[in-house]
């Protein structure tokens, strides 16, 4: 289970994988001064690759940028993630992005793209996660047919119960969504009273959270009863904790906190990274024991 992480950043997805009991090698990224466009993976070694390339130009805010006659911090990067898969040639992949990132269809690999929220996954105790965030995935096999990997995720129907308990004075508040500032999105819903005011009033601030990619407050903002839109700015150690990482993952860490702030915003959660890790692991294991390819490749002599 060999794995090469690509875009890793400060290697949150990579510990999630490590954590199933993937070994993880990273390739470069721009933090460690590195650049993919020199990259080039040796084929047949590594057993799959993971990693998202950087979503800023494929982003809603992307738009605003381009607005002001400026451009995003980084481009398109898509053509550079197909081109390591297409040389390295792994048994799969797995690529995460905004929903709107452009597909991946490298040559000789069948691949499906699915939507997918942390605050749906199983925590492990009967519940859901606290944080909203909602990406695209795209998982590709080589020489076989892709399986449909969400039917091998452990999801939990939670997210409406959260929101009736905050209406109904539960401690518990509603999912949140955090960004690199460290603001949520949205926060609990209340003021409601009955199962479908909370339901009406849920998904109103579920909508509002997904469609607007401005975290904070600005003039002009207009806010209702059933949405608090004055979201407060999170600490580092509440992002960590939201992320699915300890409070303190960065303590000695010698970067400013603004730059912390950034890295541990574009994440991929640790719940989210953990359950598709669980989720390959369980498709290959169907396929071996149905005789179906399990995408394995003869190592090259």
């Amino acid at each position: 289970m060999l794995v090469l992480s690509l875009f890793p950043g400060i290697g949150i997805l990579d510990h999630a994988f490590e954590l199933e009991g993937f070994c993880i090698v990273r390739g470069p990224d721009v933090i460690w001064g590195g650049d993919i466009r020199t990259f080039h993976p040796p084929p047949g070694v590594f057993d799959g690759i993971i990693g998202g390339d950087p979503c800023q130009s494929h982003s809603a805010l992307a738009n605003l940028v381009r607005a002001k006659g400026l451009e995003p911090s980084f481009p398109d990067m898509t053509p550079e993630y197909q081109r390591v898969v297409d040389e390295a040639q792994p048994a799969w992949f797995l690529r995460e992005n905004v929903p709107k990132a452009p597909e991946v269809k490298p040559a000789g690999y069948d691949v499906r793209s699915f939507m997918l929220d942390n605050s749906t996954l199983d925590s492990g105790n009967g519940e859901g996660n606290e944080q909203m965030r909602r990406r695209r995935f795209w998982f590709g096999v080589r020489d076989g047919e892709c399986p449909e990997l969400r039917q091998y995720i452990d999801f939990a129907l939670c997210v409406l119960p959260d929101a009736v308990q905050a209406v109904a004075g539960d401690s518990r508040a509603v999912p949140v969504a955090i960004g690199g500032s460290g603001k949520v999105k949205v926060t609990a819903v209340g003021g409601n009273d009955g199962l479908a005011d909370a339901i009406g009033g849920y998904r109103k601030a579920r909508d509002k959270a997904r469609q607007a990619p401005v975290t904070g407050r600005h003039e002009g903002a207009v806010g209702t009863p059933e949405i608090d839109y004055s979201p407060p700015r999170r600490t580092l150690e509440e992002m960590c904790r939201l992320q699915g990482l300890p409070e303190d993952w960065l303590k000695h860490q010698p970067w400013t906190v603004q730059a912390k702030r950034k890295m541990i915003g574009n994440g991929v959660a640790i719940p989210t990274g953990r359950a598709l890790a669980r989720a390959i692991l369980r498709s290959r294991v169907r396929q071996a024991r149905t005789g179906a390819p399990t995408w394995r490749r003869p190592r090259p002599r």
